[in-house]
């Protein structure tokens, strides 16, 4: 064997330390390569999915194998409890998966050091066909399935080998939320896009940090209409220079197959494209497009196609059931932005919706928030289901500007 020199052992050590700082601080690469090879499928769940929602679990009990060889592993971990485990649990034994091929997998929060590297918990993992995680905290998620280094955990290994394989794996609320590479969470939209982002959740601001990385489209975010969370997304968008952000509704999911995505359940999915935002020295985003689409449409994530539940029909320009619409001074409330895009535009004359979101200061009487304009462009289309209800609006213009208010009584 020949010897190695005293320089070239130097660079040799170099090499070696930049290697293994890129493996240890880099997860997300290898997150992003192995969601992109995967043959397996997602089911990510905006949260408050209901027991009845029979599309939701028999979709899910569909990709696990079927009701004869599904093996469920349920992880508990997000949740401060075993309830939403055990409820988990019955739902599957009622929609047909028998008991014993529904498995609670007992990493939580007060145990998971001693479990995620444990080989016993491994061969559990790896007899799965599919996996849930429930809701709760998803940071409680990532700080147990990664090691202190940052590196991967046998466990999380172990789900990445079954859903590399073809399996499933399954999430609601926080265990949506870490389906992403990039994760989120920790503040309103109007908190972020006031305070901006932050790396310490101890901190205030949007929290931001890594995810599990199963689904390499974008952001995901969740309870995302009834919790007005838009605003959020697209700080977190454009913060961090993703192009395209995923928020999921409550019970409602984004199924990922391959390349696409089909959203089913209650309600519905709205996709903020960040490709071409900006972001001024004034706090103004522009650039951004937004598209809300609802049981039964597909988006191809790769391609950037949708392609829309056969029983929609475009609404026809001039048709539109609603003439004009008023500001809505809670644009970050319940469903309004939901709203905002298929009442104020989808099915109505009118080319702009208009909102605003405000906090007042100390004197109450005067305050800071902002404003934002969804506007009809060239491409946008609006569409009826069924029912000739609206129920999907594609590539909306979207802008949000900083605004001072001020309270006057009225005299």
């Amino acid at each position: 064997m020949g010897m190695v020199s005293n320089k070239g052992f130097k660079w040799l050590t170099v090499m070696l330390a930049a290697l293994l700082l890129f493996a240890f601080t880099v997860p997300g690469a290898f997150a992003e390569e192995g969601a992109a090879t995967a043959k397996g499928s997602l089911v990510i769940i905006g949260g408050a999915n209901e027991s009845d929602n029979a599309e939701l679990y028999n979709r899910m009990i569909e990709l696990a194998g079927g009701k004869d060889d599904a093996v469920i592993g349920i992880f508990p971990t997000a949740s401060g409890s075993m309830s939403s485990s055990h409820e988990m649990k019955k739902d599957f034994g009622d929609y047909g998966v028998p008991a014993d091929q529904v498995r609670i997998i007992e990493i939580t929060e007060k145990n998971y050091a001693d479990k995620v590297n444990n080989d016993e918990v491994v061969a559990q993992i790896s007899e799965c066909t599919a996996f849930f995680f429930v809701g709760g905290d998803q940071a409680r998620i990532t700080k147990a399935f990664y090691n202190p280094d940052g590196s991967n955990t046998k466990a999380l290994d172990a789900v990445w080998e079954v859903y590399k394989d073809g399996g499933l794996v399954a999430g609601t609320s926080a265990g949506a939320a870490i389906m992403s590479n990039t994760m989120i969470q920790n503040a309103t939209s109007l908190e972020a896009l006031q305070l901006g982002v932050t790396y310490d959740e101890s901190k205030p601001g949007l929290w931001v940090t890594k995810g599990l990385g199963f689904f390499d489209g974008g952001i995901v975010d969740q309870h995302f209409s009834k919790r007005g969370r838009i605003g959020r997304l697209v700080v977190a968008l454009v913060h961090e220079k993703i192009d395209y952000g995923f928020g999921i509704d409550e019970n409602s999911a984004m199924v990922v197959t391959g390349n696409d995505i089909q959203v089913i359940g209650e309600s519905g999915m709205i996709l903020v494209d960040a490709s071409k935002a900006k972001l001024d020295k004034k706090g103004v985003y522009t650039g951004l497009v937004v598209s809300y689409i609802e049981k039964g449409d597909k988006y191809n994530y790769v391609t950037k196609e949708f392609a829309l539940d056969e029983s929609k029909t475009l609404i026809p320009k001039g048709k539109e059931y609603y003439e004009g619409n008023e500001l809505n001074t809670n644009i970050f409330g319940l469903d309004a932005a939901k709203n905002a895009l298929l009442d104020d535009l989808a099915d109505n004359t009118a080319d702009k919706a208009q909102g605003m979101a405000f906090v007042l200061g100390d004197k109450k009487d005067k305050g800071t928030g902002v404003s934002v304009v969804f506007a009809k462009n060239k491409d946008t289309k609006g569409y009826y289901d069924a029912t000739e209800y609206a129920s999907s609006i594609l590539n909306v213009s979207m802008e949000i500007i900083p605004i001072e208010v001020q309270i006057k009584e009225k005299k």
